[in-house]
Order: structure tokens, then sequence, then C-alpha cells
């Protein structure tokens, strides 16, 4: 009799043990935890390819108005431009970031300019540089459209709770890249008004405001070798970096880094609302 109460007892912790394991919570990858679902899905065979702005401003330069006008003009012709306006000299300039920024493409001297997938000219009188004056965006920008596909594309999913942001980014990717890339990621803002616009009334308002970048300044490297996603995750606090949660937006995009200033190709990009999941396109 003991020896069978004994086997029983053993049955017993077995039982217990197999119980346990059972109930174990699947791999939490970050975020807030339970179960953490990929919300985009598996990336597609191709990518639509996007056009991205980086246009350059300040409110001290009366020809500001000038380019916005040119931009929402651009804007409203092609659903598969990102913009993002860069303040500098103004209230609204990320200065440090700026400089850098200047440095990669080649040195900014002059307001307003833009820099399209940070590729050099190919049209109008400014050929070979990267940093474009109002007159060569749109004959620069409608050739860049032409490419309608492409082997990388981004997705993008946020969330935002009691002033925490989290970002989650997904590249995907059809081909192994060997060069080297990066990874940055824009939270931007519309409707933002301005303090001293010249030329320009009292009520004036800026739209596409960098904020803050949460990516390093010239982007996270990234290796786009083995497989076919990455996902690089950023949080931060948002504090003062908005006026209203609601016109907030993330921006991000891939480039390769070349070995002087015209050759850091943007080779996607994506943008997303707060709290939206932006899928594959």
């Amino acid at each position: 009799m003991p020896q069978y109460f004994q086997m029983k007892k053993y049955l017993l912790i077995l039982l217990l043990l197999s119980f346990c394991f059972s109930c174990k919570k699947d791999k939490d990858t970050g975020g807030g935890g339970g179960v953490v679902v990929n919300p985009v899905g598996d990336p597609p065979a191709t990518f639509t390819k996007k056009l991205m702005l980086e246009v350059f401003k300040g409110e001290w330069n009366p020809n500001c108005p000038t380019g916005d006008d040119t931009l929402k003009a651009m804007l409203a012709l092609d659903s598969n431009i990102v913009a993002a306006c860069i303040h500098q000299g103004d209230w609204l300039a990320i200065t440090p970031f700026f400089n850098a920024l200047s440095m990669h493409l080649g040195g900014i001297n002059s307001f307003p300019r833009a820099a399209m997938n940070r590729v050099p000219a190919s049209k109008g009188n400014q050929l070979d540089s990267v940093v474009y004056s109002i007159f060569n965006w749109r004959i620069n920008a409608e050739e860049l459209l032409q490419t309608t596909s492409s082997d990388v594309g981004l997705a993008i999913s946020s969330k935002e709770l009691n002033n925490n942001l989290e970002v989650s980014v997904f590249v995907g990717y059809n081909d192994s890249i060997k060069k080297r890339t990066r990874l940055t990621v824009y939270l931007v803002e519309d409707s933002v008004k301005a303090q001293n616009q010249l030329n320009a009334d009292t009520n004036y308002i800026h739209q596409r405001v960098l904020r803050k970048v949460l990516s390093s300044h010239t982007g996270d490297s990234i290796a786009m070798f083995d497989g076919k996603m990455i996902t690089k995750n950023y949080s931060m606090t948002l504090g003062g970096y908005y006026n209203n949660k609601s016109n907030l937006r993330i921006v991000a995009f891939v480039n390769i880094i070349g070995d002087d200033f015209k050759y850091n190709e943007i080779l996607n990009a994506q943008q997303a609302k707060l709290n939206e999941v932006k899928k594959w396109d």
C-alpha cells in the first residue's frame, strides 16, 4: 500500500508540472504585456515606391510661404509623396539635427530648399545638387515619381497612452542589400501656428513640421541581408513635442549610406497617423 500511495504522489506531481508548462505565456516581444502579434502581416512581393521630400525652411525667410504653396500643390497631385518640413533659425528648429543633416547632404546654404529621396537633381539648373531650389522641385518630383515600385517597403504601428508613445517600424525587402543602410524615423505635426512668419499674415499655419527625430540623426544602421523583414522599436514621452496629438504622424524611411553626399539615396518611405496601423502598400 505505501508503494501505491507513493506512485500516486509521483503521478500527481507530473500532472501539475504538465499543467504549468501548458499554461506558459507566449513570448512577449515588448511593448505592453501579453502576446504580441505582428499587426502589419508579412511583406508583399513588391512595394509601392514613395517619394520622400525633406523641405528646409524658417520663419525668418520671406520666400518660405511660396515654398509651402509649391509643396501643397505637389502633394495634391500625387498621394505617394511623403513630406517633412525641417526648420532652422526659428523656434521650431532642431539645430543639432539640422547641422548633422546639412553636412550629410553636402550643405544647405539658402532657404527654402528641398531634398528628394536625397538624390542629385536630374532636371533643371541644379544638376548634381542634392538640395534643390523651389524652381526645381516639381520637375524633379515628376521624374522621380515615374518609378512606381520598389524591392524595399515600410509599415508602421504606433500607440500613444498618457503621453507615452511607442512606435514599431517594419522594413520589408525582397532582395539582400549589400550596401550600408539606415532607418530614420521622424515625428511631424500639422497645423502649427506660426509665431512670426515673414511675408505672411499673423494666422499663418505650418504643416508637416518636424518635431522630433526618434532615430539617430542620420538614421539607425540596419542589416538587410537575411530574412525578409526587420522590426525596430522606438519610444518617447511626448511632453512638449506637439500642440495637438491628433495632428501628429510618424514618418519613416530607409536610405543607403554612400561614400559622399551624392550617394545617400532613400529607397522608400512611409507615414502613419498616431495610433494608426499603416500596413504594407
